[in-house]
């Protein structure tokens, strides 16, 4: 071609920095920075139209803990009855990461994933792959501080999330009921794409797929001799050592920065799984009860028929005050409702009982006049003349 081997170098460099495509297009979901509810359906919904049509998912984060402390750093719940779609916990005094499921016949999945110790006081970031969405079976990894740690093939699929977006939760170790005791710095969704580009999120300086440096290899091997070939060879592990330093050093800034956050927030809490405040029922009998993220971490619902008040507390409606019966003091409140006594002698009407006070509007008991004269034909004397009275 007539090229100088500085050019030749200087090409080369450039399509080593620039590499080649490695994947997909990556969609990227900061967790952390969701602020509302209408934020939340719209996150639902985009993974759940991902999970249907792409092959991997990755839950990129960066946290730290305390020795042997861990907690769920990222999940998606159902509202109704808190079914765990997908959860991501780190197992501290265990040295583990569990990634729990729901899987097609209704009952939880675990995969028991090993690492290194990740409550440690230190900064760490892991990268969970779940790869294989559109086959029967998939592949779960565990990515540790840009080292595959971990690995389970063969595992059942993810059941798809509900139609309806807004009956799902988002959780994750900063938004859970008690505050955490470590801190999550990053927490994202990488949708589609490659480990190299998943590993980019947390400054991890994976080298891409083997496609790409096969590609320049062959490049390289065509128009360089040996000599060019080592000096390149020196030039990425110099590269790769480079990449490592700045880690190093990102990772000292990133302790400052906690340092600096735990001095002025003073982020001292529990990073605890959340359980449902549900179980045990907090609410009235009989009233249903749903997981919140206000204060106190539930809701009830409304209280039974025939009672009044805000859910956790119901009393009883005295529905006699509205006068149901034929007179006053036929009517018996009972709890939830109300029953008429019968009517007095010598007159008829049909028994009432019912609950609440939409019903005695509209529900009164009458009592009739029994003509004795007409039943008893033998009331009077004969020939006598029977008038009836009330």
């Amino acid at each position: 071609m007539g090229w100088s081997f500085p050019v030749l170098l200087t090409v080369l460099c450039a399509q080593l920095s620039a590499g080649v495509p490695d994947g997909a297009d990556i969609q990227v979901i900061d967790v952390l920075s969701l602020q509302d509810s209408k934020q939340s359906v719209a996150v639902v919904e985009k993974l759940s139209g991902s999970l249907s049509v792409l092959s991997d998912i990755y839950v990129v984060s960066t946290f730290r803990l305390p020795v042997k402390m861990g907690g769920v750093l990222f999940g998606l719940y159902s509202k109704q009855d808190n079914r765990k779609y997908l959860e991501v916990a780190v197992m501290g005094k265990i040295s583990k990461v569990l990634v729990r499921y729901v899987k097609a016949d209704g009952k939880v999945h675990t995969v028991n994933l090993q690492n290194s110790n990740l409550a440690d006081g230190r900064t760490h970031s892991i990268i969970v792959r779940l790869g294989g969405l559109q086959r029967s079976n998939m592949q779960v990894e565990l990515y540790a501080d840009c080292r595959l740690a971990d690995s389970s093939q063969g595992v059942p699929s993810l059941v798809p999330l509900p139609r309806e977006a807004e009956m799902v939760e988002i959780r994750h170790g900063q938004k859970s009921y008690a505050r955490l005791q470590g801190a999550v710095e990053s927490l994202r969704l990488a949708l589609g794409g490659s480990v190299a580009k998943a590993g980019a999120l947390t400054d991890c300086p994976f080298q891409g797929d083997s496609s790409a440096y096969n590609s320049v290899s062959g490049d390289v091997q065509s128009i360089l001799g040996e000599h060019t070939k080592a000096l390149i060879g020196q030039l990425i592990i110099f590269n790769q050592v480079l990449g490592e330093l700045r880690q190093d050093i990102r990772e000292q800034v990133k302790e400052m920065s906690l340092i600096r956050n735990t001095i002025l927030e003073c982020q001292v809490c529990g990073f605890h799984e959340p359980r449902s405040r549900c179980s045990p029922n907090p609410c009235y009998k009989g009233v249903s009860c749903m997981d919140s993220l206000q204060y106190p971490g539930y809701t009830c619902g409304p209280c039974p028929p025939g009672t009044t008040g805000n859910g956790t507390h119901c009393k009883d409606i005295d529905e006699c005050e509205l006068q149901p019966c034929y007179s006053p003091g036929a009517c018996v409140n009972t709890m939830g409702g109300f029953s008429c006594k019968p009517c007095p002698p010598g007159l008829w009407g049909a028994p009432l009982a019912g609950t609440g006070l939409d019903y005695t509007k509209t529900h009164k008991q009458q009592c009739a006049d029994i003509d004795e004269c007409v039943d008893l034909p033998d009331a009077c004397a004969s020939n006598s003349v029977c008038i009836n009275t009330v």
